[in-house]
């Protein structure tokens, strides 16, 4: 994992945490906006650069956890995560919530799949990056195809993950725990859907949650669309 900062270090801090096959850079439309008022942190995710490799949801949060430690940020304002990245923001405010203010979770596939059903989400997965890998097709369509409109987001990155963290990252994605918060603990917690999201599917699992479905939008699309409106929205 690696990471970047922004802004005053002695401002509320921020932990934001990308989408599957993209980067920090998911981020830099709101950067500079939030950095007028928070000390900014944005990691990217193990796998998702060279010379990496994705092992589990637990090691990302162990890294994020020592990054903090190292840097003496002893408390959040806020985590927020998009897909993959929400699974793992909501993970880790779970685990540690006597730190963290708030918890944002746009799109995030909180699913506890069979075996079975995460088997037939790796193959269609492994042979989306394999025609990627090959060079034969036009990378942005083939992701598309799977992942709802992000293709142009991913582009740069998916072509550089390996098979290793791809079979990690499958597991991360379609393997995630409901936990049993209290009342207090569950209120910090803001679930955001579109309405065209295959991940709101998920929302079943979420019933003690407040949820928000914005209407019209598929996976991460309010933010694709308006990333500072996004972030005046649901940040401060």
């Amino acid at each position: 994992m690696k990471f970047q900062t922004f802004g005053n270090k002695n401002n509320k801090a921020v932990l934001l945490i990308h989408t599957l096959f993209t980067s920090s850079d998911f981020f830099a439309p709101i950067t500079k906006f939030l950095t007028n008022d928070y000390f900014v942190i944005v990691p990217t995710l193990s796998g998702h650069y060279e010379n990496s490799t994705f092992i589990s949801t637990a090691d990302e949060i162990k890294q994020i956890k020592k990054f903090l430690s190292e840097n003496n940020v002893v408390s959040l304002y806020a985590v927020a995560g998009f897909s993959l990245g929400g699974n793992i923001a909501y993970e880790f405010f779970c685990n540690n919530t006597e730190m963290i203010e708030k918890a944002v979770i746009d799109s995030s596939p909180l699913f506890n799949f069979p075996k079975l059903i995460k088997k037939y989400f790796l193959k269609n997965y492994t042979k989306c990056l394999n025609r990627i890998k090959s060079g034969k097709y036009d990378t942005a369509k083939e992701l598309n195809k799977h992942f709802n409109g992000m293709g142009e987001y991913q582009k740069d990155i998916a072509p550089i993950v390996s098979q290793e963290s791809l079979n990690s990252l499958v597991e991360s994605c379609y393997n995630t725990k409901v936990y049993k918060l209290s009342q207090d603990e569950r209120e910090k917690v803001k679930f955001i859907y579109g309405s065209k999201d295959i991940a709101r599917l998920c929302k079943g699992r979420l019933k003690k949650y407040y949820v928000r479905k914005l209407k019209g939008y598929g996976h991460c699309g309010f933010y694709r669309e308006n990333p500072v409106e996004w972030a005046k929205q649901f940040i401060p």
